[in-house]
């Protein structure tokens, strides 16, 4: 077990961590986690299930500082973990510690979370995918200080029936809106999500011209994903339409 574990920790609810992450966090002995992003109820949670860890907050080191301490546990024969939101998967920056471990000769193991972006679909109650809605889901982001899609691939992406879901974009909101309005309708369908599955959680429908007004009034610079698309109108009552799954041969 001497490697460097790169946890998901999913969108926030302790219980929506999956078993073999509470499982290697129970056996940790050092555990780093991104106290820009997680929650108290998460943290209060996992020190309470690993009472004896040393738990250090990344937030304000650098890639050194964290690596240093991993390098230090590893070489002590201790067990680190590096607890990462969401899933490690999308939009984390676990290949910067992967690629420097790499060097020095380290083994490494990622462990999936659940997405915000899958579990932002949970609490709309309804898919991504529908038939003749949407059968292609986009996570993306605007580009900002470490990168992003550029302009063109936002405009082209909007112009598919794709559901989009942007992280990291809340800050970005007016530049965001401003580009979308190039190819799409003032009312077109947006689904704010705010703090999902933490106790504060917020869902706000509204649409794209209101979009940057919405975000302003309820005070939302980040932590939150934007979702369009014609598969929030599933959000209707009345919308239906059979997907033939069940159809006899």
């Amino acid at each position: 077990m001497n490697k460097v574990y790169f946890i998901g920790i999913g969108p926030g609810a302790p219980d929506l961590l999956t078993l073999r992450a509470l499982n290697l966090i129970r056996k940790a002995d050092l555990i780093i986690y991104p106290g820009s992003l997680i929650n108290m109820d998460m943290l209060t949670f996992l020190k309470k299930e690993n009472p004896l860890a040393r738990f250090i907050d990344a937030y304000g080191k650098d890639l050194e500082e964290i690596l240093e301490e991993m390098e230090r546990a590893l070489k002590a024969g201790k067990l680190p973990i590096r607890l990462v939101s969401g899933d490690p998967a999308i939009f984390s920056s676990i290949m910067e510690h992967i690629e420097r471990l790499r060097e020095r000769g380290y083994d490494y193991e990622i462990v999936p979370g659940i997405s915000s972006g899958l579990a932002a679909a949970a609490s709309l109650g309804l898919e991504f995918t529908y038939p003749e809605l949407s059968n292609t889901v986009i996570f993306t982001r605007l580009a900002g200080k470490t990168g992003g899609a550029t302009e063109e691939e936002i405009l082209n992406f909007a112009e598919t029936n794709s559901t989009l879901v942007f992280f990291l974009s809340s800050s970005l909101v007016e530049e965001l809106t401003n580009l979308l309005l190039k190819v799409l309708p003032k009312d077109t369908r947006v689904a704010i999500l705010h703090r999902l599955t933490h106790s504060g959680e917020k869902i706000i429908l509204t649409t794209l011209k209101e979009l940057p007004q919405k975000m302003k009034e309820e005070k939302i610079t980040k932590t939150a994903l934007i979702v369009l698309g014609k598969i929030l109108n599933l959000l209707d009552k009345n919308y239906y339409r059979r997907s033939k799954l069940y159809d006899r041969k």
